[in-house]
């Protein structure tokens, strides 16, 4: 042996090495070794799970695409880069982990590797479209699991793969923060994101031993005399963290699509107005407000028929209220909302405008009991009034009416109509007005299972079986029997052969396929429902943007 003095870690390790000669004669070794192959299946099943749960990902990320191109885009982008950059780290490791393999145990030939009684590889799983390789090792056929100066050889001394290794994860690593933060991002966020990132880098050390002990790479902490087995389950498990990372950076590259929307679809100053037809000697009132934002407080500088500008403050709900007392005749406003955007803390302008007409007391006023919008497909209950006496006479454009009573209607849109005009009239004093209504599809709705919990996905067997259908729910709308029917979906899952296939159901109940597999389901087994189909009043079938995920508990 060489005279050079032994750090404490290479100390350690020659009494290991003892240790393990002497467990070697006590046959304990075996049992520990089989440890070491438990828990490197485990990881690699884990791997590949992981895999098929990413692709689902980046499945749900195209559909995105697919809706919206130019907001979706650039994210898509990266996620597509970020998916290339993650497939070339992991073909790495696992090729070398492949090639460490065969070096140390060195089959007769490629084939024995894959057939034979003990074949040493199970099987190749391929994922992610099949741009990424994962090896399932069988390392309980492995002779040399326990050689630890051929590996330490490999990867450490000579070409020091080890090395290499380290090098492309700190590259790979840096590469996701540069792909999660900008110069807007903050220290505080940066060090959160980099603990979330984690993975091995060749800049971290490890201390040997208590009060000043030597420090060495991670390399040769990671590698350096540790047994062949040991060096395959880490690789796995370096897979793993990768994957991890990925998840992770690709989640928050999708919610970064809705980091900057408003709480609503669109964004822009509304007036909401309880008539555009006051009765002379009457105010007329009106709310303006930016949709997005109703908790925000913001200013409003309006002018009444190019008058001077007066400035409304909005309230504790954020409503602008604005109020007129005005002589017989048109009126015109307009003015500009002001509102500080929460993500760039700019002030933005939004404008908006509106009309009224002041009228004798004879005149009639037409409201909405739903706001100015009307619904295709359903009956939308509006009223109609108007001072002085005589029988109304109530039509519409675009739509047909049924009376209900006491100057109640039901309106129903025509097919294709894209706006409503309520006209009211007598036949002694002529027209009273009218009242134009925009016309909307119903809202879709949302998908549930039955029993399953809203907030984690997961459900027992027989209670997912006991429910039998996926569900469409009204949430949140006030219109009463509005009603969605599932009209069918897709169910995607893994088979116990480590495959992914996908089963299509015609209507909401389960199919006798699909019950067969949840029937056979284990814990912790899961099941995506994508391209959920509904078919509402209005007749027309729609497509869900959501997907529903289940899992077994």
């Amino acid at each position: 042996m060489s005279g050079a003095k032994e750090t404490p870690r290479q100390k350690m390790i020659g009494m290991m090495y003892l240790v393990y000669t002497a467990l070697l004669a006590m046959n304990v070794s075996k049992d520990i070794l089989n440890a070491f192959d438990i828990v490197n299946n485990g990881v690699q099943e884990t791997n590949y799970s992981i895999g098929q749960i990413i692709d689902n990902q980046y499945a749900s990320f195209a559909e995105q695409y697919s809706l919206d191109p130019e907001k979706v885009g650039p994210y898509w982008e990266k996620a597509q880069e970020v998916r290339t950059k993650t497939d070339s780290i992991i073909n790495y490791v696992e090729a070398l982990k492949w090639e460490l393999t065969r070096n140390i145990e060195k089959p007769k030939d490629l084939e024995d590797a894959f057939s034979g009684e003990e074949p040493l590889l199970n099987r190749e799983k391929t994922v992610t479209e099949g741009r990424r390789i994962m090896y399932s090792i069988n390392t309980n056929n492995i002779h040399s699991r326990d050689n630890f100066n051929d590996p330490t050889s490999f990867l450490i001394d000579g070409e020091g793969r080890a090395y290499k290794l380290s090098a492309k994860i700190k590259e790979y690593r840096d590469y996701l923060m540069d792909v999660l933060t900008d110069e807007t991002t903050s220290d505080t966020e940066r060090e959160a994101l980099s603990n979330e990132i984690g993975l091995f880098t060749n800049e971290k050390e490890y201390t040997e031993g208590s009060k000043g002990g030597d420090k060495i790479d991670w390399e040769r902490y990671n590698f350096y005399h540790t047994v062949l087995i040991a060096d395959i389950t880490l690789m796995n498990k370096i897979v793993s963290e990768i994957q991890t990372a990925e998840r992770m950076t690709v989640n928050k590259l999708a919610g970064d699509i809705h980091a900057s929307d408003f709480t609503f679809d669109e964004i822009g100053a509304k007036v909401f107005a309880e008539s555009k037809y006051v009765v002379s000697g009457q105010p007329y009132k009106a709310q303006a407000m930016v949709t997005a934002w109703k908790s925000s407080q913001y200013t409003a500088k309006v002018k009444l028929d190019g008058g001077p500008e007066r400035e409304y403050t909005s309230d504790a709900s954020g409503v602008i209220n604005l109020d007129y007392n005005a002589g017989i005749g048109s009126h015109r406003y307009s003015g500009v909302i002001e509102m500080r955007d929460p993500k760039t803390n700019e002030m933005n302008e939004y404008p908006f405008e509106g009309e009224f007409i002041v009228t004798p007391p004879s005149t009639m006023s037409v409201s909405a009991t739903k706001m100015n919008v009307v619904y295709a497909g359903i009956d939308n209950p509006i009223a109609v009034a108007a001072g002085g006496s005589g029988a109304l006479n109530v039509s519409a454009n675009g739509a047909t009416l049924s009376s209900t009573g006491n100057g109640t209607y039901n309106l129903r849109v025509s097919p294709g109509a894209k706006e409503v005009i309520v006209n009211v009239s007598r036949s002694e004093s002529g027209s009273l007005g009218s009242m134009k209504f925009r016309v909307k599809d119903l809202p879709k709705p949302s998908a549930i299972i039955r029993n399953v919990d809203p907030t984690t996905g997961k459900v027992s067997k027989s209670a997912l079986l006991a429910a039998n259908r996926v569900e469409a729910e009204m949430k949140d709308f006030d219109f009463d029997g509005v009603k969605y029917d599932v009209v069918g979906y897709t169910v995607k899952y893994r088979t116990k052969a480590g495959t992914t296939k996908e089963a299509k159901v015609n209507g909401a109940a389960f199919s006798e396929e699909i019950k067969s597999v949840f029937q056979t389901a284990n814990v912790g087994d899961m099941y995506q429902f994508t391209a959920i189909q509904v078919r509402g009043n209005d007749g027309k079938v729609k497509v869900l943007d959501s997907q529903l995920g289940v899992e077994i508990k």
